[in-house]
């Protein structure tokens, strides 16, 4: 057990799933935006907050792909970020700004447990910032 945790200790497993999970959460995320059904469950959270404005710049169907585009651009920079670190900074940055914008919503919307599960991607993300910056920018 000892040596099994040792290597757990010396390893990168845990940074390793954490950007595994991000990827999968931010592939399936990105994805349903291109479809009806994600559009029509955006529209009572982005059209009740301040990101309201973005349905006066692009409508409903455009903001929706904007925000799938963004997702996408996210899961990609984490997977480039396996290998290029500074790839890995894009990507967990994307992932923190788009976790900060949804938090941001609570105070409009109220408590909602969809909003809410952004907060643990506030920390992963700033996690995953950390280490690709360790990488890309080494002390």
């Amino acid at each position: 057990m000892k040596k099994w945790l040792q290597h757990f200790q010396q390893s990168h497993l845990d940074i390793t799933l954490l950007r595994l999970s991000v990827i999968l959460l931010f592939f399936i995320f990105a994805n349903t935006k291109w479809f009806e059904f994600e559009v029509e469950a955006l529209k009572p959270i982005i059209s009740a907050s301040w990101l309201s404005f973005l349905y006066d710049l692009f409508g409903v169907y455009k903001t929706s792909y904007l925000l799938g585009i963004i997702e996408t651009l996210a899961y990609l920079g984490l997977i480039i970020g396996f290998r290029q670190p500074k790839a890995g900074l894009l990507g967990s940055g994307l992932v923190l700004i788009t976790a900060l914008v949804t938090v941001s919503l609570l105070p409009q919307l109220g408590f909602n447990g969809f909003i809410f599960k952004d907060i643990l991607l506030i920390g992963i993300a700033l996690v995953l910032f950390k280490y690709d910056l360790n990488r890309a920018y080494p002390l």
